[in-house]
């Protein structure tokens, strides 16, 4: 059954009660749907939202976001509070570990002769542990990479592997459209894409264009798909009915 809305109001401010938000040190156009509840806030303003690891500082963006669907409101995070100064400069002082965080890693890979890529060191609001995000086609020996880490910058260290398509998405960029990457704004994740895909649509299965950043085939290639069968039932059902009506009447029986 397809959707036919609910009681929250419209898709672009669902209720009035929801805002875009920024989460920590997100980038490009990435916005996180937060249920504000009575509470106004202002674009511009810092506030503290639950995150799927826990509070998280975050900057609103927007007070009319735009949804997809409606019932895409059951996913916002919520609200906690305003965010102080005090925990404004802790998230300052955050960026500024991550980043010399990342400046360390990248010497020790390259000092231990790892064969993997730091994407991001990412610590945590309560700054109990960082969590180093990193690619890589083997499966590396991490261990020695974590200690130095930890003992540097004490504190406690997990080492996670994430795929080519996760670290484009955590970057973002801006994609041969010239809008931000879907991956790094609306994409919630990711579907198989193969080049069948772009024959079946006829287009030309040359790389260099039906490659995206991430080296993969663009995910573009398999919504547009979708939604190209899509249409093309619709109008076929719709041809049906137009020369069903345009039909003469059948003889009668004899």
């Amino acid at each position: 059954m397809s959707c036919t809305g609910c009681s929250l109001g419209t898709s672009t401010n669902p209720g009035g009660n929801y805002i875009g938000v920024r989460v920590a040190d997100a980038m490009d156009g990435r916005t996180t749907l937060v249920f504000t509840g009575e509470i106004a806030v202002k674009p511009g303003e810092r506030i503290i939202v639950e995150a799927e690891t826990g509070p998280e500082f975050a900057e609103v963006t927007t007070t009319t976001p735009v949804l997809a669907k409606a019932c895409s409101s059951k996913k916002a995070k919520r609200f906690l509070r305003l965010a102080s100064d005090s925990e404004y400069a802790d998230y300052i002082e955050r960026t500024e570990l991550q980043d010399a965080a990342r400046l360390f890693a990248d010497a020790a890979v390259a000092e231990l002769k790892l064969d993997l890529h730091v994407v991001k060191c990412a610590v945590g609001f309560d700054r109990r542990r960082m969590t180093v995000l990193y690619t890589s086609e083997k499966k590396p020996e991490t261990r020695e990479l974590a200690r130095r880490l930890g003992d540097r910058f004490e504190i406690r260290v997990e080492m996670k592997t994430i795929g080519v398509r996760d670290e484009t998405k955590l970057i973002g960029g801006i994609g041969s459209c010239g809008l931000t990457l879907c991956c790094s704004t609306w994409l919630k994740s990711f579907h198989p894409v193969a080049i069948k895909m772009a024959k079946m649509q006829g287009l030309t299965p040359n790389p260099s264009k039906l490659t995206g950043q991430c080296g993969r085939l663009k995910c573009c290639v398999a919504y547009e798909l979708e939604g190209g069968i899509e249409a093309a039932r619709r109008m076929s059902h719709g041809g049906d009915r137009d020369r069903a009506r345009s039909a003469p009447p059948a003889p009668p029986a004899a």
